[in-house]
């Protein structure tokens, strides 16, 4: 009998973050926090100034509710997943190639290796989510690889997860930790799928706090953004998956200061604009709201990975060794998002058809928001937990922990 923990026990990725960079990033110096969103790709003759000032306006609303989760949007049309449809070996690589010819040759050399790699076979024997982890070469999130290279995880597979309202999920079997896709996504587009598997290959270990699930939410979430300037047609297909990662998305590019610049715990104002539930920032989907309607914290920490180590540095393109999820990694990704420039961040509202364009400027006073419930309202996240928990939950003060915890699975 397959048995669900509360998170993830596996070992450390053997090899470091910085064998695994790509030579730009390895080459990279680190950008100093404030200048991080601003310097992701080079743009010749762009100083993103105007790009800037329209991100300074506040939260863009959505246009088009068809394209966001009705977790978030509930007056939205129904989602439904990805019609059933013959996926065919053919088919994959083709796309495959398509989806890395932009990211160089040695990427797509690697990725078709992944594909047809009868070791990587024995572990994620469904084509589709063996095209969805080769996806991920040559990316923010290829270190995932490694970790299914491995055999961190025993297999990765579609069925029914322990909750079956969620994406994916880690159990654990008695040949060793294994990623269960719902059933329900089997015939999404494997790039999508490829993003959640970055999130879950994260999860290395037994422990776990809000940090963790943040960090690696808005790790995703970042490589969905790049993913999408490659590959903008993923944002407008409209299924169940599509809708849940664009919710994310939009509510990342919308956290930011005054001056436009990315942010993760603090925001002009409600990232999900006309939502269920207001949101005063990405991170408060995870940490929790103050009673002045701040972003809150979880001083808990729990261990890291080198997976880790390489998606953050592939992220705030700066070079991390040793990173645990805690609140310092929290403040780094607060401070130091590198992952799009100023433009490519207009060019992604655009994508997701947000209303860019806003003439009052933001009163931040007038715009602090209060506990509205349980976080899963907000429905920016994957991992669908049930309510119950034998876990420790961080508790934002002079509330009840049980209205703001991230909800997890119980032991069994």
């Amino acid at each position: 009998m397959t048995a669900l923990r509360p998170r993830r026990r596996v070992a450390a990725l053997a090899l470091t973050a910085a064998t695994l960079l790509p030579s730009p990033l390895v080459a990279a110096t680190p950008v100093a926090a404030d200048q991080g969103a601003a310097s992701a790709h080079a743009e010749v003759g762009d100083p993103s100034r105007e790009a800037l000032q329209l991100l300074a306006q506040p939260p863009f609303p959505p246009a088009d509710l068809g394209l966001l989760n009705t977790q978030s949007y509930p007056q939205g049309p129904p989602m439904q997943p990805a019609s059933a449809r013959t996926i065919t070996t053919e088919e994959l690589v083709k796309q495959l190639k398509k989806t890395l010819k932009p990211r160089g040759q040695h990427a797509v050399e690697e990725g078709l290796a992944v594909f047809r790699s009868a070791q990587i076979a024995t572990v994620v024997p469904d084509l589709n989510l063996r095209a969805a982890l080769a996806s991920l070469a040559g990316s923010s999130a290829q270190a995932s690889i490694k970790a299914i290279r491995s055999s961190i995880f025993h297999r990765v597979y579609f069925g029914t997860p322990p909750n079956p309202a969620a994406t994916a999920q880690v159990v654990i079997s008695p040949g060793g930790p294994e990623i269960v896709f719902n059933q329900r996504f089997r015939y999404e587009d494997f790039r999508r799928l490829g993003v959640i598997l970055s999130h879950e290959t994260l999860h290395q270990d037994s422990q776990v706090n809000n940090n963790e699930e943040l960090i690696n939410t808005t790790l995703h979430t970042a490589y969905y953004g790049q993913l999408l300037l490659e590959q903008p047609g993923l944002a407008t297909s409209r299924t169940e998956l599509s809708r849940l990662i664009n919710t994310g998305l939009m509510a990342l590019l919308n956290t930011r200061d005054t001056h436009g610049r990315q942010r993760l715990t603090q925001s002009t104002g409600n990232v999900l604009p006309g939502a269920a539930n207001p949101l005063p920032s990405f991170g408060a989907a995870f940490l929790g709201i103050t009673p002045d309607g701040g972003t809150g914290t979880d001083p808990t920490s729990t261990p890291g990975n080198a997976n880790l180590d390489f998606y953050l540095s592939a992220i705030t393109r700066t070079r991390q060794t040793g990173a645990d999820f805690n609140t310092t990694t929290v403040e780094l990704l607060n401070r130091g998002q590198a992952w799009a420039t100023p433009r490519e961040r207009v060019r992604l509202a655009r994508l997701l058809e947000l209303r860019i364009s806003h003439p009052v400027k933001p009163d931040v006073a007038a715009q602090r928001l209060r506990p509205q419930g349980p976080l899963e309202g907000w429905g920016i996240g994957i991992e669908v937990q049930s309510e119950s928990t034998a876990v420790a939950r961080a508790t934002v003060p002079g509330t009840s922990s049980d209205a703001l915890a991230w909800p997890r699975p119980k032991r069994t």
